[in-house]
């Protein structure tokens, strides 16, 4: 394996580092503003500007994921103002950063410049660029990304010890982004790591994690104090009750091996030929089992498979397919070490592949804007979204939900944003439109960043922590001194996020053209 000093990197291969920056980041940034489906495209964006009003997550509004998201948000708000632009630079840097890194490590397997380069623009069409906003699912998983590329490059390279501090950093951002899928990483990754510094007898590495653990722990808990964000508040909306949703969708997962195996067929093909191949290894004696080679494969292995799981599970559209191009450079590096004619042609045809892939889930991710729902859509349809507000400038507006008449939507979401500003007393929107917070001249006090029926959002009935939160939503009504909280009827939400929480003696409703309104009467 060659190893490159990061000012090799930079002066080599700065025609391609420019490359690779100008691909990334714009190719991310294009598709971003294609479309929107409000309540997955500004998941974090209201969250994060709540944050610039000092309010935060967990204390302020509830959430089940995305902490260090609306953080990292928040920055991008605070720099480049509260805009469309902050929102999609905020994704389009992190494409251009899990790029870089593939880059590096592609040229660590001793591929060649251009192979590596055509491999990392792939990862780049397929990593953020199918959401192209902010996104939980994906900052989650591109955190384990590159902890993934650091712990090949600790184990590879020496004198690397400081990298386990930042893989653990890493481990604790993944984990701040979404509980999963770092809880099956951890526990893989971390069994074949632990196996491979006991059998090797490198205590001090162990030890370097241990506290490095230790460290981001006080350290996050400090924060959390700091922002007099309640211990038990983050255990319980953090930890606990998204534990009573993942236990629930284990208890009612069914999936056919059929449909498994066409959906990621392209991603286990060069898994099982990898595995084919080091397997042989072992038994040929050309390697063993504790051999770095071995740990290193096992790591990018077991990463995989808990990405796999975790898609499984999720009911999100996939988003994984970033992957092929990573194992098919690692395959395209593992034959390179064979004692085989034809190699060139193999890497060729491992290149030519990887291209068809990536245009394959380009033309049906990114040009449908399937992520978001808009597969269905003509985006031609769409409209500037500075008809709804000159923040959301670049965005081209297009919701499944009004696929045939955008300029509907629009013009209901102005005469709200209009109506809310003239009420001279506090009242609370309910809407999964993540954006009107910010544009609109009134605090609409948001209890949870979302509202779904299905209990991924907030505690439904039944629910063990449903008088929780039923507690949490009332004393924030108190605290804000709440009114009315108003429905836009074009929602449809259900109002059972209010009446399955306040008593119904308490509440009066109304409506009109535009709202369902509850009046608070009073708290029980």
């Amino acid at each position: 394996m060659n190893t490159f000093s990061y000012k090799s990197l930079l002066n080599i291969n700065l025609f391609n580092l420019t490359l690779i920056f100008l691909f990334s980041f714009f190719i991310n940034f294009y598709y971003a503003k294609l479309g929107s489906f409000p309540i997955d495209t500004f998941f974090h964006y209201d969250a994060a500007y709540s944050i610039l009003k000092n309010e935060y997550p967990i204390k302020d509004y509830w959430i089940v994921s995305g902490f260090i998201v609306d953080i990292f948000q928040y920055f991008f708000f605070k720099i480049f103002g509260v805009n469309w632009f902050a929102y999609t630079f905020h994704s389009s840097i992190f494409n251009f950063l899990i790029s870089v890194f593939s880059y590096y490590f592609f040229l660590s397997l001793d591929l060649n410049k251009l192979n590596a380069l055509i491999y990392t623009l792939s990862v780049a069409t397929l990593a953020y660029t199918i959401s192209g906003t902010p996104f939980v699912e994906q900052h989650a998983t591109f955190f384990l990304l590159i902890s993934t590329y650091l712990i090949f490059f600790a184990l590879n390279l020496k004198k690397k010890n400081y990298f386990w501090v930042l893989i653990v950093m890493l481990f604790f951002l993944s984990f701040l982004s979404k509980q999963v899928p770092v809880a099956y990483v951890v526990l893989s990754q971390g069994a074949i790591l632990l196996y491979f510094f006991v059998k090797k007898k490198k205590i001090d590495i162990l030890k370097i994690i241990f506290f490095s653990t230790i460290f981001f722990l006080l350290f996050f808990v400090s924060i959390l104090t700091y922002l007099k964000i309640d211990l038990n508040s983050f255990y319980v909306q953090y930890f606990d009750y998204p534990r009573s949703i993942g236990l629930d969708r284990y208890s009612k997962f069914t999936k056919s091996f059929e449909i498994f195996f066409n959906q990621y067929k392209f991603l286990l093909l060069p898994i099982i030929l990898l595995l084919i191949f080091k397997i042989r290894k072992i038994n040929n004696k050309k390697t063993y089992f504790s051999s770095p080679e071995i740990i290193t494969f096992l790591i990018f292995f077991t990463f995989s498979i808990s990405l796999l799981f975790h898609q499984l599970m999720t009911k999100n559209q996939i988003f994984i397919y970033f992957l092929i191009p990573i194992f098919l450079a690692l395959l395209e590096s593992e034959i390179n070490t064979l004692k085989i004619n034809y190699k060139k042609y193999l890497s060729a045809a491992l290149i030519l592949f990887s291209i068809f892939i990536s245009l394959k889930y380009h033309y049906r991710f990114n040009e449908t804007r399937k992520f978001h729902e808009l597969e269905r859509v003509d985006l031609n349809n769409s409209i500037s979204a500075t008809a709804i507000d000159k923040s959301l400038s670049g965005l081209m507006w297009i919701n499944p939900l009004f696929r045939d008449d955008p300029s509907e939507e629009i013009s209901i979401l102005k005469q709200a944003k209009e109506r809310v500003e003239k009420i001279d007393f506090e009242i609370m929107f309910i809407t999964n439109y993540l954006f009107l917070d910010s544009i609109t001249k009134k605090n609409l006090n948001s209890p949870s960043r979302i509202f779904t029926s299905d209990g991924t959002s907030i505690p439904l009935k039944g629910n063990r922590y449903h008088d929780y939160y039923k507690q949490f939503l009332i004393n924030k009504i108190k605290k804000k001194n709440i009114k009315e909280i108003y429905f836009l009827k074009s929602e449809n939400i259900s109002k059972e996020i209010i009446t399955d929480y306040i008593d119904r003696n308490c509440v009066g409703l109304s409506e009109d053209k535009l709202f369902y309104i509850f009046k608070i009467i009073c708290l029980k």
